[in-house]
Formats: structure tokens, C-alpha cells, sequence
């Protein structure tokens, strides 16, 4: 189960994540994949049984499954030369269904993004650090990026050092605005200090299925609850820290774009639900189902939804995203923030522009 993705969704290989459908079909950097079509074949045929099997509802599972069955049958896939272009049809073909956030075909390694060599003969961009810009931003004010939860245990650890370095002041920015997703880990380092009782601030239901031959999912803080025959409850609880962090008394801004996806999106649910924190910016990418990598052969995978997140007593995010608290520009959702928290309209548009991200903060595209 931990090289499933809650989706960069909940669990990817390479890191545990609750992921979007990163480049869901693009080759690796410098490498060119040879299309067999028998192969190719296999794959969508593949995928059609391990969606029916595993896809977080059963009714929808079904019509994914018949659509990719009546299109090999008839011919639809043959004419493709190209493994890319067949695995962008497979997922448009699929999302044409019904849409999800991450579910997706693509090639073996195509997600996350390989920063190696290069790639049309400029150099590929290494991936931005998963927490950067830690630090105070202005008196009494602490602020923090991220761009993903991945849970690496250097990242815990620093996350951690900073909180209870800055837990005197008396506000606290979390920017999410370029945040691709991943897991739960973050969140249990931040949500004790945060919080000053404990509560549950999410459900997570797995398909039954997928729970039975993979086990719970791999983060402590979730507790089993009960659920329908067909469902496997999760309920992820706050257990504050004793005695109580100064955090409990803070400010909470936390910064959202269209970017902002997945594990992003959870930490904007519970937030809002809470309202623990005030959310600022614009809503968010719309990507509420978790899952798993799957491998299909032929040098293609597809990452697909078992399961579906929601704030108790709420319908969930997938998509429709997180509509924030104030809704402005993502561009100025930190000058928001920074004047909110009392600084003055000057500085707080200088230090936007210092800390503006360098990634994009527009909605992903497959």
C-alpha cells in the first residue's frame, strides 16, 4: 500500500503522495518511447479490468470499463503510432465518462516529471524542494511554501524545528499556491500544535476491495470507523500536543490557487471546515480522490482513484475544489494575508513580490 498515492495522490512510487495526475502521459526527459500496438492493446485492456476492480465506485468503475472495452472491440485504438498520443486518448476517453482529477494513463516514469538531461537541448529544471521560503516574513508573522507533502523524513523534521522555533508568533502563512500534493505527514506535524482539542477533520473512504488485499492506509494518525460493506472509513484525528502549543492561539492564512491540488486540498478542507484558518486566494484544482500507481505493461501505468476524502458532514472537492474564505488573484492572495496580519500596504506589496513563487499557479492541464 505505500507505493499507492492519496495523489502528486495519496501513495506514487517514488514518494509517498494523495497526487494529481502529474503529466499524465508524457515521456521522461531526453527518452523517446517506441509504440508496439499489441502492446498498447494490452495495456487499455489491462487498464479496463484493473479500473472495474478497483476504482473507488463500483457503479462509475463500470461505465469506465465499457467504454474502453467498446472502443478496443471496435477498432478505436488502432490507428495510434505514437505511445504519448495513445495514452492522452485513453485518458481523455476516460475523463469523457466522468471526470477525475487523477485518473490517468501515461507512460512508465512520465509522472512526476524525470529532471534529468535535456529535453529539446535546454536543460530540465530540477523539481522546487517540497518546503522552501521557512522563516519570518515580518514581525510576528511566520511564513512557509510548500509544494507538496511528500513525508521525507528531513522535511518532517524541519517543518517541525520551524514551528516550534516561531511559536511565539502571533500569525502564520502557509502558501499552497504551487503545492502539487502527497500525504498526510505534514499535516500531523502542523495539526497538533494547531488545534487545542482533538477532532476529526477528514474521512477517507477506500474501496472495500482495495482495503482487503492492500491493507489500511499508512499514516497513524487515521482511525478505522464504521462504514458500508462496500467501503473501507478512515476518520483522520487531531490529537493536540500536551501541554498546549502556543500555535493554538495564532493566526491561520493559508494560500490557494487553482494550482493547489490533492493533499493541498485536504489541508483546504479541514481548514475551512474547522475554520481554523482563513482561506485566500482562488479555488482549487478539484482533484478529492486518492489511489494508486498501477503498473499495465508495455511501458505504460495509470494511476487510479480507490478512494474519496470529505470533511464530516460535506460532499468532498472532487471537481469542484476548495473555494476560498477571500477571494482574490492567487498573484495577490499574499498582500492579502500580510495586510490582514497588520502590516502596512507598502511593505506588504514588497514582500509578495519577494516571496512570489516561481512556479505556475494556474490549473494543471492533462
Amino acid at each position: 500500500m505505500r507505493k499507492h498515492v492519496l495523489a502528486v495522490a495519496l501513495f506514487a512510487a517514488a514518494v509517498p503522495a494523495m497526487a494529481q495526475a502529474l503529466n499524465a502521459a508524457t515521456a521522461p526527459a531526453g527518452e523517446i518511447a517506441i509504440y508496439d500496438a499489441a502492446e498498447a492493446k494490452k495495456a487499455v485492456a489491462k487498464l479496463s479490468d484493473e479500473i472495474e476492480k478497483t476504482f473507488v465506485f463500483p457503479d462509475v468503475a463500470k461505465r469506465y470499463a465499457a467504454a474502453l472495452r467498446a472502443k478496443l472491440a471496435a477498432g478505436g485504438y488502432d490507428g495510434f503510432t505514437d505511445s504519448v498520443a495513445l495514452a492522452r486518448a485513453v485518458t481523455a476517453d476516460l475523463q469523457a465518462v466522468a471526470p477525475d482529477g487523477h485518473l490517468a494513463m501515461f507512460l512508465d516514469g512520465g509522472r512526476p516529471p524525470q529532471p534529468r538531461a535535456v529535453q529539446g537541448g535546454a536543460p530540465v529544471a530540477p523539481p522546487p524542494p517540497p518546503m522552501e521560503r521557512a522563516g519570518m516574513i515580518a514581525p510576528g508573522i511566520a511564513f512557509v511554501r510548500f509544494n507538496g507533502f511528500y513525508g521525507q523524513p528531513e522535511t518532517l523534521k524541519a517543518f517541525a524545528e520551524f514551528l516550534d522555533r516561531t511559536a511565539g508568533a502571533k500569525t502564520l502563512i502557509i502558501d499552497a499556491r504551487t503545492h502539487r500534493g502527497g500525504g498526510l505527514e505534514e499535516m500531523d506535524v502542523l495539526f497538533p500544535r494547531i488545534f487545542a482539542k482533538a477532532q476529526p477533520v477528514m474521512v477517507m473512504d477506500t474501496r472495500a476491495s482495495v482495503a482487503a488485499a492492500n491493507g489500511p492506509l499508512p499514516f497513524r494518525s487515521l482511525v478505522k470507523v464504521d462504514a458500508p460493506a462496500e467501503l473501507a472509513r478512515s476518520e483522520h484525528r487531531v490529537t493536540p500536543v500536551s501541554p498546549a502549543s502556543p500555535w493554538v492561539n495564532a493566526k491561520i492564512y493559508y494560500l490557494v490557487s487553482p494550482r493547489t491540488a490533492s493533499a493541498a486540498e485536504h489541508l483546504a478542507s479541514s481548514f475551512k471546515g474547522t475554520k481554523r484558518a482563513t482561506l485566500i486566494g482562488d479555488t482549487t484544482a478539484g482533484a478529492g480522490h486518492y489511489g494508486g500507481e498501477v503498473k499495465l505493461g508495455g511501458g505504460y501505468s495509470a494511476f487510479i482513484p480507490f478512494g474519496h476524502s470529505y470533511f464530516p458532514g460535506d460532499k468532498g472537492w472532487e471537481g469542484t475544489g476548495v473555494t476560498p474564505d477571500i477571494k482574490v488573484a492567487p498573484e495577490r492572495a499574499l498582500v492579502e494575508a500580510l495586510t490582514r496580519a497588520g502590516v502596512a500596504p507598502a511593505e506588504a506589496e514588497a514582500l509578495s513580490a519577494e516571496y512570489m513563487p516561481t512556479g505556475s499557479m494556474a490549473r494543471r492541464t492533462r
